[in-house]
């Protein structure tokens, strides 16, 4: 509810309410004389019409009468006029509110904005009329409706009780005298429905006695009207009783919620212990990590220098050994064999280097470059143990994620795999892996894990290894880097001959 037009002739007043609620971002549009508002709402649709009844060139009651719909366009008036009848009377076409300007006209540009409020943050509540009366109905949908409020009508108590049954309200209006049952008996019959039996309920009727009115409010209602009531009295005890109920909907809800904290406070706590346990023990894991890779770099540092002299020595060995010595091809081959190892431990060096360097962005990567730097970590290990390595990829896909972090990751996989193989002793041991987009697979002939653990292998400090072969913590990092550092998933089954990993971008 933002487009609001002010018909208002003194052109002081006009700006105030103007500048008022602009300061609540609400888009104002002027009109001075019922002529000029004429023009403006055939060329512009408005939420709210705020209306003085007396203009220069006509009275603004007129223009309520041409609206086509209230509850569309809405109409507070605001007016120095004190014409009871009057006043009656447009609450019956369906306006929000009728507010006398007085001295004090900030405070009633104040009570305009809360009617804003109200209707525009409010969720619309329902409400059920139960009265054989078609015209009570009708005129109790004309004056609610734009208020935003949802009315549904039954004539009778049969009726009545069919549509309570198939829906919840938030407020219900009863007639005492209808067709097919009285009053106090449907009264009594909608409290009993646990549904219903705080919901507000206002009393109709045009015969109340005190006695009978004693009656009404010991078996559950909450308030009356006589008949005819007074339209704006009407209004006033339907917002007020809304208003009353969604608070103490919420309160219910939040007195609910501060029960459950209560007896479930030991269990919150230590859920949050063990996560800040959790986030403790992959710092340190991230922790040792970059003091491995500050050791690395040192040792770095202090290897390529050697290196760099030796492959300077063999080279000049290689320029002043005569040619024409005996076995002079092998001496050649001998010499290319050390500048190779030369070379593979030059490159070596920088993968662990740059395998245990702390990363904090993403990048662009694929499980192949991840696969091509954890064999280059692990193929002299592979090789020492003849573990077969197979690759089969049926699609490859790029992906943005932490390189490192899986890299890790699958080194953690392979590892468990190699030692499974050596454990059990398999006669011909292989891992494979199978690449398909942003999935990887990560199988072993191995035996596979048996059944009764197979769920424990991601919890913190479980392992089959001794204590010093294992900490229990290499899959439980590894499942925190997947789901919770890349946004995947990381599960493990067996096969016929194995275990089998997965990871899932």
């Amino acid at each position: 509810m933002r487009n609001i037009l002010v018909i208002e002739d003194s052109k002081t007043i006009n700006n105030i309410i103007k500048k008022e609620l602009s300061k609540f971002k609400f888009k104002v549009s002027q009109a001075f004389t019922l002529s000029e508002a004429k023009k403006i709402l055939n060329l512009k649709k408005f939420h709210l019409i705020i209306l003085d009844l007396h203009l220069p060139d006509g009275e603004g009651s007129e223009l309520i009468a041409n609206i086509q719909s209230l509850t569309k366009t809405k109409v507070v008036v605001l007016t120095s006029s004190q014409d009871n009848e009057l006043r009656e009377e447009l609450f019956q076409y369906g306006i929000l509110d009728y507010i006398i300007k007085d001295k004090n006209l900030l405070y009633s540009i104040s009570e305009i904005i809360k009617i804003l409020y109200f209707l525009s943050s409010r969720v619309k509540e329902k409400i059920l009329i139960i009265d054989d009366s078609k015209f009570i109905c009708k005129q109790v949908r004309v004056i609610l409706e734009p208020r935003n409020y949802v009315i549904n009508s039954a004539y009778s108590a049969k009726e009545a009780l069919e549509k309570l049954d198939g829906s919840e309200y938030d407020l219900i209006i009863l007639d005492m005298e209808l067709p097919d049952m009285s009053g106090i008996k449907l009264l009594e019959l909608i409290r009993k429905d646990k549904r219903f039996l705080e919901v507000p309920i206002i009393v109709l009727s045009g015969t109340l006695t005190p006695e009978t009115l004693r009656i009404v409010l010991k078996n559950g209602a909450n308030d009356f009207l006589r008949k005819p009531f007074v339209f704006e009295e009407f209004v006033l005890k339907i917002d007020l009783w809304i208003d009353y109920f969604k608070k103490e909907k919420e309160l219910v809800k939040k007195t609910s919620e501060l029960e459950y904290i209560n007896k479930n406070l030991k269990k919150l706590v230590d859920e949050e212990v063990e996560k800040n346990r959790k986030k403790d023990e992959l710092m340190f894991t991230q922790s040792r990590y970059a003091q491995m890779g500050e050791t690395i770099a040192m040792i770095a540092h202090q290897w390529k220098q050697p290196l760099h002299t030796i492959g300077m020595a063999i080279s000049a060995i290689d320029m002043k050994l005569p040619r024409e010595i005996e076995d002079i091809e092998i001496m050649d081959e001998l010499i290319s064999r050390v500048y190779k190892n030369i070379d593979y431990l030059t490159t070596t060096i920088d993968d662990f280097r740059e395998f245990f360097k702390p990363q904090k962005v993403q990048k662009t990567t694929n499980y192949k470059i991840i696969l091509d730097k954890v064999f280059l970590l692990l193929k002299s290990s592979l090789d020492n143990k003849n573990i077969n390595f197979e690759v089969d990829t049926k699609e490859l896909t790029d992906f943005l994620s932490y390189e490192n972090e899986l890299i890790q990751v699958v080194l953690n996989i392979f590892k468990n795999a190699q030692d499974s193989l050596i454990d059990n002793k398999i006669e011909k041991p292989c891992i494979c892996v199978e690449i398909d987009k942003k999935t990887l697979h990560i199988s072993d002939n191995a035996g596979g894990i048996p059944n009764d653990i197979i769920d424990k292998v991601f919890d913190p400090y479980f392992s089959t290894k001794d204590n010093s072969n294992g900490t229990g913590l290499g899959l439980y990092m590894s499942k925190i880097i997947v789901e919770e550092h890349c946004l995947g998933s990381l599960s493990v089954e067996n096969t016929d001959v194995g275990a089998r990993f997965t990871i899932s971008l």
